[in-house]
Order: structure tokens, then C-alpha cells, then sequence
């Protein structure tokens, strides 16, 4: 521990020198305040023990001019006055002194007055030691917060690169909404040729939010999109491919693979996949748990509700799902969307709701498609106070030519 004595009294800092070294401490002098801030610039003190009254710089001053350094540890100051009256102690308390000592100094009192110095200087080198730590694991935290924060971005735009382009073709036109609560979504669709007159399309949701739900999502779509949805049966045999496939044996062999993954345990997922005849405009689909779609008919303006229903996937394993089949002509409109839109909630914590969307489909029906995918989207953000989603948000939309 280094002490700094400050008085312009020679014999009565060799006398205290003297005797504080006998118990250990390393002891530098000055002459008065100003001698004592210049030991500062070069050297380093955990304790000052200063007389009041000097010339130049008196005791008092020199507390304000210490503890107005900006010093890297905390620095216990102890005046020395031949004064006990009560204004003399508050003033030097003010000024930042921590103890006092009646000249003459009694040398057991000046021991036990550093003793417990000693202890305060300590504990403020180890809080300053802990706020040095807590310093260095809070940035190496926001350091790691912002590699997650990088790889979750990068992440985010290459879950967007798979979703497909939208499709203006002379016979169809099918068109997108997707919107991620989060950095990462469980929402994820496609569509794709299956050969020259069928078309695909699936759209799924996977429970949960973030990292884990969008990679069961992405590998489940990844099926999907290289029409192999598995690559063996659960008998041992090659899986046939998406085009041979009807929807909803589709969805059977689908749910069969994954209640068989671990993941099943803790997530499952809805999902829609239907097949349009291009030629003859025959839609199949199957759903599994997903809400169920929508198709508007020009002919007599009506919004059917599809009837079809079944348990997510990875629910139970042996489970039969069931097909519906529609016919679209020129103007038709099917639907497909997640639970995000429907539970699309309002700062007053009210649901978008089933009603209410399909209302909002009423009134853009007659617009050009990406023009009311747009209303929808607007509509949606206006509903949640333009504050962000709880669910993710992903919309299908086939229009036939």
C-alpha cells in the first residue's frame, strides 16, 4: 500500500514516515499541495495523509484537486488539523476527505485509522476489479450479439431467396405476401411445375418462432421443392415424386417422416399442398391443421370456404388426410394463407380474425393481384399499429387466366 505524507514540517513527516514503514507501507513525501499533485502526475497513492494548513495549497484544496483527478482506482484521504470544531469537519468532509486525525497524531489511532482505510481501499479495488470484468464480458456480449445479430440477417435473406418469384404466365398468375415476426420464419411456400400441365404449390407453417422452427421449415419445403419429399418410404422403398403423388398421400407420407424426426417431440406444423391442372383447371388439395383456403368464383362472386381439415404435421403418425377438388375458370382466385393474418393482433390486443379478412378480400378481389396483395399488406400493418407482428405472415394467391 502507497502512502503519500503531505506536511511542511519535515520532523513530523520523518517521524510518521518513519514509523508507517515500520509496519509495511511504501511512503513518498511532499512538502506541500502543490509538491503532492505533481507526485500524482508521475507516481501512484491509494492513501494521503495531508496536514490542513500549509502554504501554497492548503490540505483542504488538495482533497478537491484529487478527487477532481481522474485517477484509475480510488484514493482514501486522511486530513490532519489541529481543529475538532464541527464547521472545520464538515468542510472538510465536503472537499472529499474520508477520515480526520487530531495533530498531535497518535500512532496506534493513525494504525487503526489506516487498518480500516485499508479495508475500504480494497473493497474498491475489487468492485473496480469486477466493473473492469463485467466491462469486458458485456462487450465480448454485445460483440456476440451482433455476430448473432449479422449471421440471423444473413440467415433471414437466405430463407427469402428460396420463396419463389411470382409467376405471370398467359394461363395463371400466382402471387406472395410473407412477412417474418421475427429475424427467422416458420412460414415457407412454393410453387413449382411438376410437368408440362401440373403445377404445385405448398404452403406451410412450422409451431414456434426463430432459429429452430425456420430450419424445420426450410428442410420440409426443401422436400417439397426437389420433389422428393422422402427418400425412402418407411418400408425401405424408394418414395415415388411429387407429380405421382396425389395431395393428400402427399401429406401422409410427409406427416409419416416427420412424427418419425426427434423434432416432432417439440414442434409440429400445418401445411396446405394442392395441384392444379393447368389444362382443365382441376385444383386437389389436402391440408394438414393449416386454416382452410379460400377460393373466390368470378361466376357468382362468392368466397368458398374450403371443407377440408386435418391434424398438423407430426401430431400422430399413421394418419389419413383427406382430398377436395375444385374447378377454377378464367378469373378464379384461391387462397392460401397462414394463422398470422387471422391472428394478426391490434395494440388494443384484438385478433384481425376470420371476418374481418375475408371482408377485406371482398373489397380487393376486383383489383389487379399484386395491387391487392398490397391492400392486404397495408391493411395488416395498419391493424397492428405499424408495430411489428407476433406470427409470421405468408400469403398464396392463384389467380387462373
Amino acid at each position: 500500500m502507497r502512502i503519500l505524507l503531505v506536511d511542511d514540517d519535515p520532523i513530523a513527516v520523518l517521524a510518521v514516515a518513519v514509523y508507517l514503514r515500520k509496519l509495511g507501507y511504501e511512503v513518498t513525501s511532499a512538502r506541500d499541495g502543490r509538491e503532492a499533485l505533481e507526485r500524482f502526475q508521475s507516481q501512484c497513492f491509494e492513501f494521503v495523509i495531508s496536514d490542513w494548513n500549509m502554504p501554497h495549497l492548503n490540505g483542504e484544496e488538495l482533497c478537491r484537486r484529487i478527487r477532481s483527478l481522474k485517477l484509475p482506482h480510488y484514493v482514501y484521504f486522511i486530513l490532519l488539523t489541529g481543529r475538532d470544531d464541527k464547521d472545520s469537519l464538515l468542510r472538510g468532509m465536503e472537499a472529499g476527505a474520508d477520515d480526520f486525525l487530531v495533530k498531535p497524531v497518535d500512532r496506534e489511532e493513525l494504525r487503526a485509522r489506516i487498518r480500516a482505510g485499508e479495508r475500504i481501499v480494497r473493497l474498491e479495488q475489487q468492485l473496480d476489479e469486477r466493473g473492469r470484468l463485467l466491462e469486458d464480458m458485456n462487450r465480448e456480449l454485445k460483440q456476440a450479439y451482433q455476430t448473432i445479430r449479422n449471421d440471423l440477417a444473413t440467415a433471414a435473406a437466405i430463407q427469402k431467396s428460396l420463396l419463389p418469384e411470382p409467376w405471370t404466365l398467359p394461363d395463371l398468375e400466382v402471387r406472395s405476401l410473407f412477412i417474418a415476426s421475427d429475424f427467422l420464419a416458420g412460414d415457407m411456400f412454393g410453387y413449382f411445375p411438376l410437368d408440362d400441365r401440373h403445377v404445385g404449390l405448398f404452403q406451410l407453417d412450422v409451431s414456434g418462432h426463430g432459429v429452430s422452427s425456420a430450419l424445420i421449415s426450410v428442410a420440409l419445403s426443401k422436400c417439397l421443392l426437389q420433389s422428393r419429399p422422402l427418400d425412402v418410404t418407411t418400408d425401405g422403398r424408394r418414395s415415388p415424386g411429387c407429380g405421382d403423388l396425389p395431395p393428400n398421400r402427399m401429406l401422409e407420407e410427409l406427416n409419416r417422416f416427420f412424427a418419425g424426426q426427434p423434432e416432432s417431440n417439440s414442434y409440429f406444423a400445418t401445411m396446405i399442398y394442392a395441384v392444379l391442372d393447368r389444362q382443365t383447371g382441376r385444383l386437389d388439395f389436402s391440408t394438414a391443421g393449416h386454416p382452410p383456403p379460400l377460393i373466390w368464383k368470378r361466376g357468382n362472386g362468392e368466397i368458398v370456404e374450403s371443407e377440408v381439415r386435418g391434424l398438423p404435421l407430426g401430431v400422430v403418425a399413421d394418419r389419413r388426410y383427406a382430398c377436395e377438388s375444385h374447378h377454377m375458370v378464367a378469373g378464379d382466385r384461391f387462397f392460401a394463407y397462414s394463422d398470422g393474418i387471422t391472428e394478426c393482433m391490434s395494440p388494443a390486443r384484438e385478433a384481425f380474425g376470420n371476418t374481418r379478412f375475408r371482408r377485406l378480400l371482398e373489397e380487393t378481389i376486383h383489383l389487379p393481384l399484386a395491387e391487392a396483395i398490397g391492400r392486404i399488406e397495408s391493411s395488416l400493418s395498419e391493424w397492428s399499429g405499424w408495430g411489428g407482428y407476433t406470427d409470421d405472415i405468408s400469403l398464396v394467391v392463384v389467380e387462373r387466366k
